[in-house]
């Protein structure tokens, strides 16, 4: 694959037209077997027995004490189940998974050496044509499209869309602006889900039990955390560094996880951990660049109800 170094060109692209994001390293767990779903159903805190094949959901895999043990994209075929997150993470999550396997008809596998999952994003994904033994709608990212898998040996043209990897800033600003996090990145094991802000996409409130779902219902009986990540956009022009802290009245109350340069919200926007007291969507922060405030992440479903 040839990847575009003018990333403001690729970012148009995946916005007004078509482009891939490809997920290179990025880890891939399979499930066969005849309980696979009932299996994962239990071990995660999305609703997996009503996802059909050919569609994704989001989920946290949690220990039994609700700490997020993994943060997973499942995928679902008529034959399997294929979780897909960031790199380094199979051995990890095998290795959880396989504790909780007594008598179940469950397999797990780490295929990431067979394949590549690829994000088709953009107005214009669903006319894209191209070889692959799994396609998958997904609307992660606020252009939304398709996660489509390819084997590691073919080669692909995608129609000579324009292709980016993970490390391009037309994928960070995209995922930030879709306020989306990566485990490792923006939150890690200490944290509880609720903390992430990803309710509405990853978590089932009337699904049953499952493991750690006696701490998140907790929560949501509470009906807050403490803290929580949110998106932030920067008044000026400076560009932010991880780590930099937000305050309110002189208090420290956040610190930036991610930032990037937004084009949808033409400046400096970052995903950050900010405490319950001034992470409402409105609130305005202060930093060493400038005034900030706490607004709503772009949507798939919005970005179409104004198309």
């Amino acid at each position: 694959m040839t990847f575009n170094t003018d990333w403001q060109a690729d970012n148009h692209a995946l916005t007004t037209a078509c482009g891939v994001i490809s997920l290179i390293d990025w880890t891939q767990v399979q499930l066969t077997g005849k309980d696979r779903v009932t299996f994962l159903h239990n071990m995660c805190s999305n609703d997996i027995r009503r996802l059909e094949p050919g569609h994704s959901c989001e989920a946290f895999c949690t220990d039994v004490k609700g700490k997020i043990l993994a943060h997973v994209l499942v995928m679902a075929a008529a034959d399997r189940l294929q979780l897909l997150t960031v790199p380094g993470q199979a051995e990890h999550i095998i290795k959880h998974l396989d504790r909780y396997i007594i008598r179940e008809d469950v397999q797990l596998a780490d295929v990431a050496a067979d394949h590549t999952w690829n994000y088709v994003v953009g107005p214009r994904a669903a006319n894209v044509s191209v070889t692959a033994d799994l396609v998958v709608k997904c609307d992660l990212l606020w252009p939304g499209g398709f996660l489509v898998r390819t084997a590691n040996a073919a080669s692909h043209s995608f129609e000579a869309l324009p292709i980016v990897d993970t490390g391009s800033p037309a994928w960070t600003a995209l995922r930030v602006e879709s306020g989306w996090p990566l485990f490792g990145t923006d939150f890690d094991e200490s944290h509880l889900p609720q903390e992430i802000d990803r309710n509405r996409q990853a978590i089932s409130f009337t699904k049953g039990c499952y493991l750690g779902q006696e701490t998140i219902a907790r929560i949501d009986a509470l009906g807050h955390v403490n803290k929580k990540l949110v998106l932030v956009k920067f008044a000026g022009a400076q560009l932010l560094s991880v780590g930099m802290k937000l305050t309110s009245g002189g208090q420290e109350v956040g610190a930036v996880t991610t930032s990037t340069w937004s084009p949808q919200f033409a400046g400096p926007t970052a995903l950050a951990f900010v405490r319950r007291s001034s992470n409402d969507v409105g609130t305005k922060l202060q930093s060493a660049a400038g005034q900030a405030e706490v607004v709503p992440p772009l949507s798939a479903k919005d970005y179409r109800a104004k198309a």
